[in-house]
């Protein structure tokens, strides 16, 4: 089955990737969020796409490692050097979930848009397959971000725009830099979220923010008449 309104899920939080090694992954709550919004069966179809951090081979294991024995149907998609399925649209159009992994936004859009991943994703998106992920596999859902993409200094950067908002991760840590790039212009009004939590949309709405950690919100930040960036955190839901 899949979701009967277009449902995003994205955050600054998704695989915890504390283990002994670099593929000793374990899947981290907001993705029980996603199945239940999904309304997936006991074996819940999902793609791992990381684009973002160039399909690393080490992260594409993480992503099996961390679900295997769950009973969760897993598959990826690759780009690099080519996709390493025939029919890219039917694959991920059979999914229950699009999960995207994190790393650089700007190189992530621009190898999308090479592809035409956009207009693939936005079909499958409103078709009810959720579409999820961490950091760039936030971002890259909304009309744009500030990231690190281009180097230490935060900057802002375009999604793909199926939301109209900006967006920030790990806000903490990006604060300033985001509500400056806001009160220029550089950047539309949004949202944000803390490391642990994550925004779910319902259409192009934010239905509710959901964290697995203490002291970890979503914010909206909006830029009002006098050039001021006014924020409004909003509690999120607790996950179990």
């Amino acid at each position: 089955m899949v979701a009967r309104t277009p449902t995003i899920v994205a955050g600054s939080m998704g695989f915890d990737r504390t283990g002994r090694n670099a593929v000793d992954w374990r899947p981290g709550k907001v993705f029980r969020v996603a199945f239940d919004l999904a309304e997936a069966s006991e074996h819940p179809r999902v793609c791992f796409i990381a684009t973002a951090g160039g399909d690393p081979e080490r992260r594409i294991a993480g992503f099996y490692g961390a679900f295997a024995g769950s009973g969760v149907e897993c598959s990826h998609l690759t780009l690099f050097e080519m996709p390493n399925v025939e029919d890219v649209a039917a694959h991920l159009l059979a999914q229950d979930m699009i999960w995207v992994d994190r790393g650089s936004l700007v190189n992530l859009v621009a190898i999308w848009k090479s592809h035409r991943l956009p207009e693939v994703l936005k079909d499958c998106w409103q078709a009810g397959v959720v579409l999820g992920g961490e950091s760039a596999g936030s971002l890259c859902w909304h009309t744009g971000g500030s990231t690190d993409s281009f180097g230490p200094k935060i900057q802002a950067a375009e999604g793909i725009g199926f939301l109209p908002y900006s967006n920030a991760v790990h806000y903490s840590h990006r604060k300033k830099a985001h509500k400056r790039l806001i009160a220029e212009g550089a950047l539309d009004d949004g949202y944000a979220t803390d490391a642990g939590a994550a925004l779910v949309y319902r259409g192009t709405e934010l239905a509710e923010v959901v964290a697995d950690r203490k002291d970890a919100y979503g914010y909206h930040l909006a830029r009002n008449d006098a050039g001021q960036v006014v924020e409004k955190r909003i509690e999120p839901r607790p996950l179990s």
